[in-house]
């Protein structure tokens, strides 16, 4: 299996919002950021996408800017932000020397956005332009799934998601234990001819990210089984973990 990723195209741009609406976990994300930080605090998004998170947060008055791979999705987000309240780049925030200006408050990369990295490597690289980033007491939220129910597949699994009243999504996902890799096929049937998409996501599990993030010049602070702070047990499915600066 080749550790190569592919970011959202048009077409997966264009049914993003569909995949995991605005209201997928959104008002609950929006508020537990919103109490990390003073009000007009300056935040970084880390893979900002269609600003499913920055829009809102731009109406609590912080002051948001991005970084995303995909030019198909930073269009989506300007169709969004008319008034340009939010300022979003194109990059990859997996390369080495990220400057987006530094002194952020808060960083944040969420919805297993943090996976994209795909080598250790790579990892080590996104966590330490997140150091280089933050300002002396600010904090980064990382949230993603925990990766112990994938990790133990051996046959590809397929499942099926509903997009809208004239479009499904047919998706397989493959998992490479040797190298913590996932590859998820993406087939969207809509009337057209199908259109497919790969992607390749590089597991990490949360003790192997605090690890990284020790690496990288950061430690955990806090972590919880998910935005209303519930506790993060060996059942939960996702985590959401704050970290601060290594000074």
């Amino acid at each position: 299996m080749i550790a190569q990723n592919a970011h959202y195209n048009e077409k997966m741009a264009s049914v993003y919002e569909q995949m995991y609406p605005i209201g997928f976990d959104t008002d609950a994300a929006v508020e537990y950021l919103s109490g990390l930080v003073k009000p007009e605090a300056k935040v970084l998004e880390l893979g900002i996408g269609t600003g499913r998170i920055a829009l809102p947060m731009t109406e609590r008055g912080f002051r948001l800017h991005g970084v995303d791979g995909s030019e198909a999705m930073l269009a989506k987000l300007t169709e969004r932000d008319p008034e340009g309240k939010v300022t979003a780049v194109l990059g990859d925030f997996t390369q080495p020397d990220l400057d987006m200006g530094g002194d952020f408050d808060l960083v944040t990369l969420v919805l297993n956005t943090f996976f994209v990295a795909v080598s250790r490597e790579a990892q080590l690289n996104c966590l330490r332009n997140v150091r280089d980033q933050l300002a002396e007491g600010g904090r980064f939220v990382l949230e993603a799934f925990d990766p112990s129910p994938f990790h133990v597949l051996t046959k590809p699994d397929f499942s099926m998601r509903y997009l809208n009243e004239g479009a499904i999504m047919l998706d397989t996902l493959t998992v490479d234990r040797a190298q913590q890799l996932m590859v998820a096929t993406h087939s969207i049937v809509d009337g057209g001819p199908p259109q497919t998409t790969h992607h390749v996501l590089r597991y990490a599990f949360p003790l192997e990210i605090d690890l990284l993030a020790e690496i990288a010049g950061l430690k955990i602070v806090e972590r919880w089984g998910g935005w209303h702070q519930q506790p993060f047990t060996a059942i939960s499915p996702r985590h959401v973990s704050v970290y601060e600066r290594v000074n």
